[in-house]
C-alpha cells in the first residue's frame, strides 16, 4: 500500500519519531515533514486524496493560513490527523493524544477508524 504523509510538528523529536514510524509502516509511501506550513513547501501543492496530514493542534489552532489549507485538504478527501488536545475544528479529523504510541497513530490512519467527511472522532 502506498500512502503519502505530510507532518507539521514543531518539536523535532516528535516529528522524527512520527516520520520514522510512518516510513517503517509504509515503505513505498512518501513522508514530508516540517515545523510549519512554510516548511512543507511544494508538498502542500502536490498532495492528493491519498495524503494523510499530521498536524499538532496548537499549531493548527494558531495559524489561520494552515487551517484554511487543511480545511481544503479535508474537503478534497485527505485524512487529517490532529495531534494533541482535541479542539473543535470545522472539518473531519481523527485525533491522537500526546504522547502517542505507534498503535495510536496506526489506528488513526486505519481505513476502519478514519472519519468520514460528515463526522469526527475523538
Amino acid at each position: 500500500m502506498s500512502k503519502n504523509f505530510i507532518i507539521i510538528e514543531p518539536d523535532p523529536i516528535v516529528c522524527m519519531d512520527l516520520e520514522d514510524m510512518l516510513v517503517r509502516q509504509y515503505p513505498d509511501g512518501q513522508v514530508t515533514a516540517g515545523f510549519s506550513l512554510r516548511d512543507i513547501g511544494p508538498a502542500i501543492n502536490a498532495y492528493g486524496p491519498d495524503t494523510a496530514f499530521f498536524i499538532k493542534s496548537a499549531v493548527l489552532g494558531g495559524d489561520p493560513d494552515l487551517a484554511r489549507v487543511i480545511r481544503a485538504a479535508a474537503t478534497r478527501g485527505s485524512l487529517i490527523v490532529v495531534m494533541g488536545k482535541d479542539k473543535d475544528f470545522d472539518f473531519p479529523a481523527a485525533y491522537v493524544e500526546l504522547p502517542f504510541t505507534s498503535d495510536m497513530v496506526l489506528a488513526a490512519i486505519s481505513p476502519d477508524t478514519t472519519p468520514k467527511p460528515d463526522e469526527t472522532t475523538t
